[in-house]
């Protein structure tokens, strides 16, 4: 998280009661995080970078889940004809309660074989993996009782399809999954794009959670938004194309959107329209990598979030974090 964006974030934190306020109680705080006393300085140097990550548990778990599925991905690109997947988000990841489920819709092309791989965090036992039509017919699936399932497909047509990640195993508990989307002659990414795009991304998004953890009496920094929708977005965008993310319900008090990218890229531009009342919630256009957007959500509206590569050299992997008030 680049300095200009700290004033942002500070002074929203501002309006939702931080510096010595209190917070109201939020039910479900989606992932534990660690105490303010044992982190660092947001402001310090880039050479903490790695540490605070390392400290901030939903980081930890969603890099373990993101690290497992794009390292199989990446071994099956090396054996195969397949890459990743550039007509949409080809790595979305979710925190996922057990018997819980999230879903995305996605432009698939007719003809072409796709496979599509899952996998979690430590703690997720049995996740399930469907893909349905454009007319809601399930077309392929794994529904065996492991943690990383594998779907082939060849869709018969252009369109629009449904792609399922269930948690289906029973009881209390959950923890991070994760999928990847790749077709034959899909994009090759190499393992340093996904440390500097991800790595990068989730290092700023452990510095948020920090500088929310100290500024807002009550608080546990930040955690991954859950309630059923996705929070990690990996999407290969040429220069001066977006992408958007559409639906989403932020009822937290607080929620941070940040955005991120390998070196290919000087220049990302990061806005969240609130579709409720057709307003801009928040926008970063500085001429930078690394936007951050912090916002004070209306419960009942919803809203979509636009990623736009503006300047670079050649495609680019772009992350986004959706991120919300962790409150015990």
């Amino acid at each position: 998280m680049n300095r200009a964006a700290l004033p942002i974030l500070l002074a929203c934190i501002a309006g939702c009661g931080g510096g010595g306020g209190s917070l109201p109680p939020r039910a479900g705080a989606t992932q534990p995080a660690p105490s303010p006393a044992a982190q660092g300085d947001p402001t310090g140097p880039s050479d903490a970078h790695d540490d605070e990550r390392s400290a901030w548990r939903p980081g930890r778990f969603m890099t373990q889940a993101v690290g497992l599925v794009t390292g199989a991905a990446q071994r099956f690109e090396r054996q195969s004809r397949f890459g990743f997947d550039e007509d949409a988000s080809c790595v979305l990841g979710a925190f996922l309660e057990n018997g819980r489920e999230v879903s995305v819709t996605r432009p698939l092309r007719g003809g072409v074989r796709y496979v599509i791989l899952g996998g979690g965090s430590d703690g997720v036992e049995d996740l399930d993996l469907a893909v349905e039509s454009p007319e809601g017919k399930v077309i392929a699936a794994d529904t065996m009782d492991d943690a990383s399932p594998v779907v082939e497909l060849t869709p018969p047509v252009d369109g629009k399809y449904r792609i399922r990640l269930a948690n289906a195993r029973k009881g209390e508990g959950g923890g991070f999954g994760v999928v990847a989307v790749m077709r034959e002659g899909g994009q090759s990414i190499s393992v340093r794009r996904f440390v500097d795009s991800f790595g990068q991304t989730l290092s700023n998004a452990a510095r948020a959670s920090h500088l929310v953890a100290r500024k807002m009496e009550g608080s546990q920094g930040l955690a991954f938004h859950a309630d059923g929708e996705w929070s990690f977005f990996g999407t290969i965008l040429a220069e001066e194309e977006g992408i958007q993310t559409g639906g989403l319900e932020l009822e937290a008090p607080l929620s941070v959107v940040l955005a991120g990218a390998d070196g290919r890229t000087d220049d990302i531009d990061l806005e969240v329209l609130d579709v409720t009342t057709n307003e801009i919630a928040g926008r970063d256009e500085a001429e930078d990598a690394s936007p951050v957007v912090a916002l004070k959500p209306t419960k009942g509206h919803t809203y979509k979030v636009s990623v736009t590569n503006v300047k670079g050299r050649g495609p680019s992997l772009v992350a986004m974090l959706l991120l919300d008030l962790d409150v015990p």
